[in-house]
C-alpha cells in the first residue's frame, strides 16, 4: 500500500459542490480519491508538453480505428447487396424478356421512386406509382 502525505489545500465552495456532485454519482469516491486522481490526471497532462497533444493522439487514433472498421463492414454489405440486387434484375430481365426501352423505363421510374422518398420505400405507395394509381 502506498504511503499518503498529509497536505493542506483550499477550494472554493463551487470547486467543493462540484466535487460532492462526483462523489454522489460515483460510488466509492472520497475527496481525497477524487483530488488524487485529478492530480494524477493533471500530472500526465502536464508531462506531455502541451494540452492538444495529451488525449487528442489517443482519441484520434481510436476514431480513426472505428471509423476504419465501419468503412470496412460498409463496403463489405454494400458489395453484398449489388451482388444480389444483379442477380435479382438478371433474372426479372430474363424471365420478363425485357426489351431496351422497358429496362430503361424501369431504371427511370426505379431513381424517381428513391429520389422522391430519400430511399425509404413503401411497396404500397410504389405498386400504385407504377400502375399509375399515384395520388401524391
Amino acid at each position: 500500500m502506498e504511503e499518503y502525505k498529509k497536505v493542506t489545500i483550499s477550494f472554493t465552495k463551487d470547486q467543493l459542490e462540484k466535487m460532492d456532485e462526483i462523489m454522489s454519482k460515483e460510488q466509492g469516491y472520497s475527496r481525497s480519491s477524487l483530488v488524487r486522481e485529478a492530480v494524477d490526471y493533471y500530472l500526465g497532462y502536464l508531462a506531455q508538453k502541451g494540452s492538444v497533444s495529451y488525449l487528442s493522439p489517443i482519441i484520434s487514433q481510436n476514431i480513426k480505428l472505428v471509423l476504419g472498421r465501419f468503412e470496412e463492414n460498409l463496403s463489405e454489405m454494400l458489395f453484398k447487396l449489388a451482388v444480389e440486387v444483379s442477380k435479382s434484375n438478371i433474372l426479372s430481365a430474363r424471365n420478363c424478356e425485357l426489351n431496351d426501352y422497358a429496362l430503361n423505363y424501369l431504371n427511370d421510374v426505379s431513381e424517381q421512386i428513391v429520389a422522391e422518398h430519400n430511399g425509404v420505400l413503401d411497396l404500397e405507395k410504389t405498386r400504385d406509382f407504377i400502375n399509375g394509381e399515384e395520388n401524391g
